[in-house]
């Protein structure tokens, strides 16, 4: 039997969980100048974030040593940074020391007002209970929005500590208990359940997200966290510490970085914090936040690692205070969670067998409780509006019917079927002007659709001819460069792609090797390599150079074309295995 830890775990990743969540405070950035502030202290584009909406960031010292790490809002003519209480007093004694003449101002709210959180699933149908008259599917377009909850004014932050879909709730003190009253009364009947730090612990460990202080701090670069590909702009201009953040990428992967290591399965024992991960007497890694893992039933670990032992997939048999263990390199997360849109299309489908089964003249319908929350989780399913219109109509509830038909006739101005059902459900309830006026519409739209693809189509011939013209004059300046320079890099690597783009995978071969040869290091090329062999049918050696290609991308910290990469490669051994993708 699963313990009390499993249970609790899978109940938080299949509904949700709810907290008080003292540790966070709420930092508000305002001013003339505070966009302009803001952007030359913080890591990432602020001039970039839009209306509402939310980006991570970092404050960094000259050297691009890490201060602090943290959300950034942008809520009407200010900012809001939520962070942990504990790098409060560090960012603002930062950001006042680089003031000087800007017009802005800080102010500290993690005194004034508490955050509650709410995580999981079912986090969007705890705040549709506690509106009053909103428009439920618009609160959810942006990173931060005011409304009422319970009556009560309210601050709703999107925010995940868990991995899975998350808000951060902010009231003021004199609010707190009365919101808090009803938020936790909510959840409970909703199925949510009440959080404490072992489960956040685990969750967090097992999303992959690492914590400041824990495992990384002040003296970090950030490309040794794993955040740069969430937290910084190389293309925004200057900010502090930029000119040596810009040097660490130009030169490669750090000498360290934050990996994850899965232990073998079933054991439970963990590390203190710091242990050092050793092999053959060498330390090539030290371990940071370590937990089982209820999930995966083994020990997990963030761990900052040598470069050359970061490569996904590979194992060693290392020394950990003096106990033997095997563990193996994996790339974060650990448990990737299902996203809202996927959940939400498994409900709808769920719904509809389970539909199939019931009697029309039950009272209740678990089909319908399904499509209510898979639109919670999803208000863009156009699929579940019409299943959940068209069995609402069935069982006699025509008017809540046609209400969310024309929910969905405004989500989609093109739906033919939001216009199809409303002159079906407005002739039963002998309606026929309207009924026939949305027939009318429904085959407007019909045509107009058809003379759309019949647009698309030609455009897109036209696209690949003009492509295709476009690829055979790049082959030839590159084949010029080539006859002049054979080594070249860029000119053999630029004529096997272009070979494979052209669907020339055997000519494209010869090239794309003589530019790894070139340069070993050269990540792209084995992206193109692996394309020529696929495309030849040769699975092994497209394989062997997908392989190869993670080992360097991972050691250079090549982000990008490494997750292409393990796509490509997870895809290749799905198919040779037969199982369904």
């Amino acid at each position: 039997m699963p313990d009390e830890t499993s249970v609790q775990m899978k109940r938080l990743r299949e509904t949700g969980g709810f907290w008080k969540a003292d540790p966070y405070g709420l930092i508000e950035v305002y001013g003339k100048d505070d966009m302009r502030f803001l952007q030359a202290q913080t890591t990432n584009d602020v001039a970039q974030l839009g209306q509402c909406n939310a980006q991570s960031s970092c404050l960094l010292d000259r050297k691009a040593h890490i201060l602090a790490a943290f959300d950034l809002y942008r809520r009407h003519d200010s900012y809001r940074i939520i962070v942990e209480k504990s790098q409060v007093d560090s960012i603002l004694t930062h950001l006042e020391q680089y003031r000087i003449a800007d017009k802005v101002e800080f102010l500290d709210l993690s005194n004034t007002g508490k955050f509650f959180v709410i995580q999981g699933p079912k986090s969007r149908r705890v705040i549709h209970a506690g509106l009053r008259n909103h428009p439920g599917a618009s609160i959810f377009r942006h990173d931060v929005i005011d409304l009422k909850l319970w009556d009560t004014a309210v601050h709703l932050f999107r925010k995940s500590i868990t991995g899975e879909d998350g808000y951060f709730l902010w009231v003021t003190n004199s609010d707190a208990d009365k919101l808090w009253s009803a938020l936790a009364q909510a959840c409970k009947a909703i199925g949510l359940i009440p959080l404490d730090d072992e489960l956040l612990q685990i969750a967090r460990v097992e999303s992959g997200i690492p914590k400041f202080a824990v495992d990384f701090n002040s003296e970090n670069f950030l490309p040794e966290t794993g955040l740069e590909h969430l937290a910084v702009s190389y293309t925004k201009g200057c900010f502090l510490g930029q000119e040596v953040l810009a040097r660490v990428k130009s030169q490669g992967a750090p000498t360290r970085g934050l990996v994850g290591l899965l232990f073998p399965p079933g054991e439970h024992w963990t590390f203190p914090h710091d242990s050092s991960v050793q092999l053959n007497g060498e330390e090539i890694a030290s371990l940071k936040s370590n937990i089982y893992s209820p999930t995966l039933d083994r020990v997990i670990a963030l761990a900052s690692a040598k470069r050359d032992y970061r490569a996904p997939g590979k194992s060693f048999a290392v020394t950990i205070n003096s106990k033997a263990c095997t563990i193996e390199v994996t790339d974060l997360p650990f448990v990737q969670a299902i996203s809202l849109a996927d959940k939400a299309r498994g409900l709808y489908e769920e719904a509809l067998q389970l539909y199939a089964k019931e009697s029309e003249t039950s009272t209740s319908s678990r089909a319908v409780e399904l499509l209510e929350d898979a639109l919670d989780m999803s208000p863009g399913l156009e699929d579940a509006y019409e299943a959940l219109g068209v069995i609402l109509s069935k069982r006699g509830r025509l008017d809540d019917a046609i209400s969310l038909m024309r929910q969905l006739a405004e989500l989609n101005s093109d739906s033919i079927m939001a216009h199809t059902n409303l002159s079906v459900f407005y002739m039963e309830k002998n309606l026929i002007e309207q009924a026939e006026e949305e027939k009318a519409i429904s085959m407007s739209i019909r045509m107009r659709i058809a003379a759309r693809q019949a647009t698309l189509e030609k455009e897109q011939k036209e696209k690949k001819t003009e492509e295709r013209e476009e690829t055979l004059q790049r082959l030839e300046m590159f084949q010029q460069v080539i006859a002049i320079d054979a080594e070249d890099l860029l000119a053999n690597y630029g004529v096997g792609s272009c070979f494979v783009a052209l669907g020339e995978f055997s000519q494209a071969i010869p090239f794309l090797r003589k530019a790894i040869e070139v340069k070993p290091t050269h990540t792209v090329a084995y992206i193109s390599l692996g394309e020529a062999y696929e495309g030849l049918g040769d699975v092994s050696q497209a394989v062997a150079s997908y392989e190869k290609g993670i080992d360097v991308a991972s050691a250079r910290g090549d982000m990008t074309p490494l997750k292409e990469m393990q796509s490509r490669l997870a895809a290749l051994k799905t198919a040779k295995s037969g199982e369904p993708a």
